[in-house]
C-alpha cells in the first residue's frame, strides 16, 4: 500500500472528532489510510468482486493489526459501532470478512481542479489569466521541490 490522503485540519472542530477517545481517533485514520481511492476489482474463490473509492475488505484481527498494540476487538467493535452511528461510515459484516465505506469519501478526497491563482483585485481582462499571489508561487515552488527531492530518493533506491 502507498499513496497518501487528504486530512482536512477542519476535522479538528467536527464533533465526531472532539468526542472520540484517542483510541478512537487511531482507528479513524487507519481505515482512511486503508481505504482504496481508485476502484479495484478482484477475484476471490472464483468470484469477481469490485470495490468503490473509500471501501475496503478487511477483517477485525486485520484491523486490529494495523490499529497497533493495545488495540482490542472490543474497543474496535464499540468505535466501528459509533461511527456507523454518526454517519462516518458503513459496515457490512460477513462470516470471513466485512466491507467498510467511508460515507463522503469522494467529497473528501476528490480530485481537486488546480486554480491558477485568485484574483488580485484588479480588474483583470477576460484575455488574460488570474495572475498567482506571491505567497501561491512560493508554495508552489517548494512543493515542487518536494516532489523532486522525493524522486530523486526514489530513483537512488534509499528506503523511506
Amino acid at each position: 500500500m502507498n499513496g497518501w490522503l487528504k486530512l482536512h485540519r477542519a476535522i479538528l472542530d467536527h464533533p465526531i472528532w472532539l468526542d472520540a477517545t484517542p483510541e478512537q481517533k487511531v482507528i479513524m485514520i487507519t481505515m482512511l489510510l486503508m481505504a482504496n481511492y481508485e476502484e479495484k476489482e478482484w477475484e476471490w474463490g472464483g468470484e469477481t468482486y469490485t470495490l468503490q473509492p473509500g471501501q475496503f475488505v478487511t477483517s477485525l484481527p486485520s484491523l486490529i493489526h494495523r490499529c497497533g498494540r493495545g488495540m482490542t476487538e472490543a474497543k474496535l467493535r464499540r468505535t466501528l459501532k459509533k461511527l456507523e452511528t454518526l454517519g462516518f461510515l458503513t459496515d457490512k459484516s460477513t462470516n470471513k470478512n466485512r466491507i467498510i465505506t467511508i460515507v463522503n469519501w469522494a467529497f473528501y478526497q476528490g480530485n481537486d481542479v488546480h486554480i491558477a491563482g485568485k484574483s488580485t483585485g484588479r480588474h483583470q481582462t477576460k484575455h488574460r489569466p488570474n495572475t498567482a499571489s506571491k505567497k501561491e508561487r512560493n508554495k508552489n515552488i517548494r512543493k515542487d521541490l518536494f516532489v523532486n527531492e522525493f524522486k530523486l530518493e526514489l530513483t537512488k533506491g534509499e528506503a523511506i
